[in-house]
């Protein structure tokens, strides 16, 4: 059975301010583009102020081939600027980057780690091992310090799991614990990303002063100094 045609409704579209910033001069970055969005401000009742409202908005960054963006819905007065500018740097980090780590999972790391806890299990009895573990004689030693070669080529933790028996000669059964503490490196990523974050909040609180001089002397009306109706201006001529 043929049904009508209904006419599409009609797409809503909404409109918002756009500020962007192009930041250059940072020590060891590209030029980074930064997008700031305030989208107006939202009902937020409060037990003490039923009529609370508090602003939202958006921030993107680009630099190079990377981009990230972070929304707040509870920036209390403030605009996204300078939301982001009176934030502390790891805030905003997080924000961007959620679970972002200052160190990662490293199987370098790791095999400099076995090898070390090898190195203090055969002088165990000097007191410089901390573990339940027992002392390894010097052929056990040797096939360990052999046997740990592999782990160079582990990539992430969930890959540990693949050489238990291993690390569990080396570490005991609770291996996870020392590995997870130990076995890990600088991440580049993090300290890349905070030099970005770091430099668009010293870009925008830069901003800031300029910004607030400017709205300054924009041109205001002052009703105090007129007591009668604003007369008009004399021609040019009679100047």
């Amino acid at each position: 059975m043929p049904t009508e045609n209904k006419p599409a409704e009609p797409l809503k579209v909404e409109r918002s301010t756009v500020t962007k910033l192009v930041i250059t001069g940072a020590p060891r970055l590209d030029a980074i583009t930064v997008f700031l969005e305030d989208f107006g401000r939202r009902d937020c009742r409060t037990e003490s102020d039923p009529s609370y409202q508090t602003a939202q908005g958006k921030i993107t960054i680009n630099c190079w081939d990377n981009s990230w963006s972070a929304y707040w819905g509870g920036m209390g007065p403030r605009t996204v600027a300078e939301f982001v500018a009176d934030c502390d740097w790891d805030y905003v980090l997080n924000c961007l980057d959620r679970g972002i780590s200052s160190t990662r999972f490293s199987g370098s790391a790791l095999h400099v780690f076995a090898k070390k806890c090898i190195v203090q299990r055969r002088r165990q009895q000097t007191g410089r091992h901390d573990r339940e573990l027992h002392e390894l004689s010097k052929d056990e030693a040797r096939e360990l310090w052999h046997d740990i070669d592999v782990l160079r080529t582990v990539e992430s933790p969930n890959e540990c799991w693949h050489h238990d028996r291993l690390l569990t000669e080396l570490f005991g059964d609770e291996w996870h614990y020392p590995v997870g503490d130990k076995a890990v490196e600088e991440n580049h990523e993090f300290n890349y990303l905070r030099r970005v974050v770091e430099a668009v909040q010293g870009a925008l609180r830069q901003e800031q002063p300029q910004q607030e001089e400017h709205e300054a002397h924009l041109p205001q009306r002052s009703h105090e100094q007129h007591s009668g109706p604003e007369l008009p201006a004399a021609p040019l001529h009679d100047r």
